[in-house]
């Protein structure tokens, strides 16, 4: 970028310095990522120009599926006139580019990974094992654990980041794939601080929460699962919170719902929420769960989602709608309550 002049930040998707030329632009830097809020705030994916004593500052959004990556700031004494703003958006599109193709990348092994997970989980050991050697999948031995990490879908990605670069994870041989949007698998060997581990990495992500098997053996794993998916749907949304799938209590009332007529009930009483979160940007299942969780309080229920309360308010006039209930009925909210940890893990 020195065909521009002035200096060059070049930020994470958190605003985290990854380079700086020259050296001394780094003084830049907290001015810089008050600025990256504007792109959080209003979800702006497109360039921003903003002044600064002395300085014009360009700020490029690196973009790859619709989600900032990166940011490259620019800053000197003039505008970037538009031969040097179409410098400026090459670099950017191949810096997108260069990422595009390591994700794609990523998630071939991603792949692989969770299909020897769902081979362990559901009691293949040996084709398991079969699959992770023909794939280079490592795969814990001897006692082990599994964990399910959930957080709201439009965290999802960086649960799975966060639980992939995990330092004290990636030290041991851990076998880790995302289910769908939201939700983490976790096999991992019995260790000390095992636990602590997984609990640091619910801290590290919004809403986290988890439950976690005690040491068993890989022939027990598909009811060591099981175990931990009814643990995790009956358990309160308790940020950072991990449930350990040891007593009956934990799982409580539900760990006994868990058929087919009742989710087929749970299935229904959800129908309209599914209608109305289906292609929506608004996670509407985690504003209703963290609305019954709060027990219908609304300033506590809008605090925990980081909105106004009266955008609470619409949007659960929104699901009010769609359910045909009334959410104000504690009766109709331990109903929900219900319906939502039977098929919503």
């Amino acid at each position: 970028m020195s065909s521009v002049g002035g200096w060059v930040l070049l930020l994470d998707e958190h605003g985290g310095l990854r380079s700086s030329v020259p050296a001394t632009a780094r003084a830049h830097l907290p001015r810089i990522q008050t600025e990256l809020t504007r792109f959080t705030a209003a979800n702006q994916l497109s360039a921003l120009t903003v002044s600064m004593p002395g300085e014009s500052v360009a700020i490029r959004p690196v973009v790859t599926a619709g989600r900032a990556r990166g940011f490259l700031a620019i800053g000197r004494a003039e505008p970037l006139d538009p031969i040097e703003r179409s410098l400026v958006d090459t670099a950017t599109y191949l810096m997108a580019e260069d990422l595009r193709r390591t994700d794609e990348s990523r998630q071939a092994v991603r792949n692989d990974r969770r299909a020897v997970l769902q081979l362990m989980l559901d009691g293949d050991i040996v084709r398991a094992r079969r699959t992770a050697a023909t794939l280079r999948v490592p795969v814990p031995d001897g006692p082990m654990r599994v964990a399910l990490l959930g957080v709201p879908r439009n965290h999802g990605a960086e649960l799975l980041e966060t639980a992939e670069e995990d330092q004290a994870l990636r030290r041991i041989v851990t076998l880790s794939a995302e289910l769908r949007p939201g939700r983490v698998a976790i096999l991992l060997p019995e260790a000390e601080g095992d636990t602590r581990t997984l609990e640091a990495i619910l801290r590290r992500v919004p809403h986290g929460r988890g439950a976690v098997s005690d040491s068993t053996d890989a022939a027990e794993l598909p009811a060591a699962w099981a175990r931990v998916r009814s643990v995790f749907r009956a358990a309160l949304d308790d940020p950072g919170r991990l449930y350990e799938a040891r007593d009956v209590t934990d799982a409580g009332l539900l760990r006994h719902l868990d058929g087919p007529d009742a989710r087929a009930w749970a299935e229904a009483t959800l129908a309209g929420l599914r209608a109305l979160d289906k292609g929506s940007k608004v996670d509407f299942v985690q504003t209703l769960r963290t609305f019954l969780a709060n027990n219908g309080r609304a300033d506590a229920s809008a605090s925990a989602l980081d909105i106004h309360r009266h955008t609470l308010r619409y949007r659960m006039s929104q699901l009010a709608t769609a359910l045909d209930r009334d959410l104000d009925d504690p009766t109709v909210r331990a109903e929900l309550w219900i319906a939502l940890q039977l098929v919503h893990e």
